[in-house]
Order: C-alpha cells, then structure tokens, then sequence
C-alpha cells in the first residue's frame, strides 16, 4: 500500500535496482537529484522525496514535526517499493541521512543504506535553548549568500527556518542515536571532512552505533556539508556505486 506522495523520479522503469533518495532539513529535493542523475546513467531508478513543509514556504516547515518528515520518507520508501525492484537501498544528506538510518532502523526489504553527511547530533548553544528560544521567536535567519561560493549546484534552501522545526530536528536526531544500534544492513557513510553545518565525527557516530557487521566510513576532505552539490560529489558517487555493486552481486 502507497500514499500519495511528491518529489522527482530519475531512471528506467523496471528497473533491478532502486533508491528512494532523502535531503536536508528546510531543504529540497534538488539537493539529491545530482545523485539520482548518476544512478540513472548506471541504469538505476530512484525517487528523491520531498519532505512534508519543505521546499514550499517556511510557514508550511512550522506546521510540522518529525513524524511527518518521517512519515513522508516512509511514503517515499513505499513508492520505490511498489516498483518490485529486485534490490532496493535508501540513502539521505544530513538530515536525509538521519530519517534514512530511521528507516533502515525500523522498516523490512532494504538491502543496504547510505548516509552522507548524517545529522545526529548538534551541541551548541541554540540546540541547549532552543524549546525556551521558540516560545518568544518564531525564525531565525539563514545567511544563503556563500551558497555559490562553496557549491557547483544550486539548490533550494529557506532563507528563514522556524525555531520550532529546529527543535524537532533535535528530537529527531535523539529519536535515531537512539535506534542506531538496531539498525544490522549493509551501511555506508560517507562524512564531508570540511563539513562546517555539523561536526564532522557525526560520520562516527553513525559508524560507531549502528550494528551492521557489514559498514563503512570515508570521509571526503575537502567536502562541504552539502555533498551532492559540492565538486567533489563524485568521489561520493563512485563510493554509493561501488557500495551497490558489492550487495547486488
């Protein structure tokens, strides 16, 4: 059973192989479709979904919490699987890489997951204040104007985030620490070494805590937070495809 959900397909129909492809947080879909663009060149279908109140307007990001972000790339997951490929992977950016390990954590038929830059945990001043700060301010400003200095490939970001949907990022991110150690598929990390949205060693973590006795770590130096639109993307794509070969031999 499939709701109805949004986002952009890439690849063949029919396909053996299939991703469901998961991005950031007040982020969009064309921030993975770099990735879904790759794997169609290799004859691999994939659907980049589009998380519910994103890349809309900021407004519709503060009606949400984490369960609808979830539940959406849940929705996701369901669609590449009513496909019937033979082999089926999900992968996510920051906090993509996040609800990706969630679903690998909880949901069956995934042969293998990819978390690239995974958003687990933020130890700032705003994260230990945030539930206080949400009461008495609405947003807080997102200074866009290095995006073109640091990536090769625009993308959709919000130029304000709501504090309220910051604060359930957190709660999200507690919620997967939590269910890390459950999750026993294949998994591959890929971290961004230059990474200055979060701290480098939540690749680690990611590592570290799932259970898998089939995993990987590399982390890209160089690399800017947002992977999949940075020059140095393919150094990350060669390591997802040489990650689905070894498990759809």
């Amino acid at each position: 059973m499939t709701t109805e959900v949004d986002g952009v397909t890439n690849g063949p129909e029919g396909a053996d192989i299939a991703f469901l492809l998961i991005h950031g947080f007040a982020a969009a879909p064309d921030e993975v479709t770099s990735l879904g663009e790759y794997l169609a060149e290799m004859g691999i279908s994939s659907f980049a979904v589009r998380l519910a109140g994103h890349a809309t307007v900021p407004e519709d990001l503060s009606t949400t919490t984490w369960h609808d972000w979830y539940e959406s790339a849940l929705a996701g997951l369901g669609l590449v699987q009513s496909w019937e490929p033979t082999h089926t992977f999900v992968a996510g950016l920051s906090m993509g890489g996040a609800l990706s390990l969630l679903l690998a954590a909880r949901e069956k038929d995934i042969d293998g997951v990819v978390a690239m830059s995974p958003a687990l945990y933020v130890d700032s001043i705003l994260a230990r204040f945030v539930q206080v700060i949400k009461v008495f301010k609405k947003y807080r400003t997102v200074d866009l104007s290095s995006m073109a200095d640091m990536y090769d490939i625009m993308r959709t970001k919000y130029p304000k985030e709501p504090f309220s949907a910051y604060h359930e990022l957190l709660k999200l991110m507690k919620v997967v620490r939590s269910h890390l150690q459950t999750v026993v598929i294949p998994t591959l990390v890929i971290q961004s070494g230059a990474d200055k949205t979060i701290d480098p060693k939540n690749g680690t973590i990611a590592y570290e805590g799932v259970s898998s006795e089939d995993k990987a770590l590399h982390v890209i130096e160089g690399a800017e937070h947002v992977i999949t639109c940075h020059a140095k993307r393919f150094e990350a794509f060669e390591l997802v495809a040489d990650f689905v070969a070894d498990h759809t031999r």
